[in-house]
């Protein structure tokens, strides 16, 4: 298990910076043969930008951008993700770079299928191994647009949300020492904000969770879905849910996500306690 509590040690595992975050807004518009994407990051109040972004192809660990970065990718597929680094251990900006150039030499293998997405993160987590440093480390969460389907994945505490103009909610699974908790029913998620060791992370990719993925203790997780109009992905790093509410998020973004990136930057600036990053996935509408 991984805390992840800056340049910090723990008995349970290895600390991470805390409120670590990354911003990528991502639009798929249907019925065109295109996915307009927006992005942006901010090292925070830390020196190092150990988040690291993928927008089908290109790779972005910038300290920060000035201002919201779009692109237009002329695809109905793609393939985007957030990785975290793990402070406080060996090569954690390494680690999420790492990964990140890994999913773009295996882009053309990219499906919504749960079990190719499988395959792609057992021969990373695989290749990694492979580099001998053991204690790196990295979480992820991403998705896969495939002609009108999802992959929806994660490993670590990056999380997927799906948002509507009803609700957010939230598509992937902590590997948390808090998820696990409250999973068991030892916690409640109104405890989730005030639990002393919610910066703890049990699964991820890296030589440090290379006894996990010998021993199946934790898994990838994977779902499937589909994107409607006038719904949207945001992928993000534990930077953001730390700093605001799942209802915060929502207030922002579900009533035009591109126009509501600039006050959600805005806010996160506001409380930021260190680096933050995020991908929003959805129609301009």
């Amino acid at each position: 298990m991984l805390n992840k509590t800056k340049h910090s040690r723990a008995a349970e595992g290895i600390m991470k910076p805390q409120s670590g975050f990354f911003l990528v807004i991502i639009t798929f518009r249907y019925g065109l043969d295109r996915v307009k994407a927006a992005y942006y990051m901010h090292h925070g109040l830390r020196t190092l930008q150990e988040d690291c972004v993928f927008i089908n192809g290109k790779i972005f660990q910038n300290s920060l951008f000035k201002n919201i970065l779009l692109t237009t990718i002329l695809s109905k597929k793609g393939l985007f993700a957030v990785c975290d680094g793990i402070g406080g251990r060996d090569a954690g900006e390494w680690a999420s770079r790492y990964v990140c150039e890994k999913l773009g030499e295996n882009l053309h293998l990219s499906s919504s299928s749960p079990e190719i997405i499988e395959d792609i993160f057992r021969m990373i987590q695989h290749q990694i191994e492979g580099e001998q440093v053991k204690n790196s480390g990295t979480t992820v969460a991403g998705v896969v647009l495939d002609n009108g389907k999802t992959g929806i994945f994660n490993a670590g505490d990056s999380r997927v949300y799906k948002i509507t103009h009803e609700q957010i909610l939230r598509m992937s699974h902590d590997h948390s020492l808090l998820q696990t908790n409250i999973d068991r029913g030892y916690l409640t998620a109104d405890q989730a904000s005030s639990y002393a060791f919610k910066h703890i992370i049990e699964f991820g990719i890296g030589g440090v969770f290379q006894q996990e993925w010998k021993n199946g203790d934790k898994n990838l997780y994977i779902r499937e879905d589909v994107l409607q109009q006038n719904e949207c992905y945001l992928i993000c790093s534990d930077g953001v849910y730390d700093v605001l509410k799942d209802e915060e998020i929502f207030a922002i973004l579900h009533q035009a996500p591109f126009a509501g990136t600039t006050d959600l930057v805005a806010c996160i600036k506001e409380r930021m306690k260190d680096n933050f990053s995020f991908i929003l996935i959805g129609n301009d509408s």
